[in-house]
């Protein structure tokens, strides 16, 4: 919070699995999945502009493309998986399908 009143950016991996009491059960690929509250609280106390971005890795160990956009009016938990999914389907073998997003919360 004091990066954003400076004006500074942060970043948060939005779909990480919070610790108990730290997120809500959203929807996930029709999955209910433990989403943090982080980003909306955030949102909602310091009037950033929320962006959404993900890279793209390049055949042959090419690097990236690097994608930023606007997440749009929905900092809700279930807004910012709605803009995950999308994202999602686009290049779904670019996603780390192997962590487990749908675990319950650490206490």
């Amino acid at each position: 919070m004091q990066a954003l009143k400076k004006g500074e950016a942060i970043g948060v991996l939005p779909d990480q699995v919070p610790n108990e009491g730290q997120g809500v059960w959203a929807q996930f690929f029709n999955t209910p999945a433990y989403t943090m509250t982080l980003v909306s609280k955030l949102a909602e106390s310091s009037n950033a502009t929320v962006l959404i971005g993900f890279g793209h890795r390049l055949t042959r160990g090419r690097g990236y493309d690097v994608y930023i956009e606007p997440l749009g009016q929905d900092h809700s938990p279930q807004g910012i998986n709605d803009r995950l999914e999308m994202l999602i389907r686009k290049y779904p073998t670019q996603y780390l399908w192997n962590y487990q997003r749908f675990k319950k919360p650490n206490k």
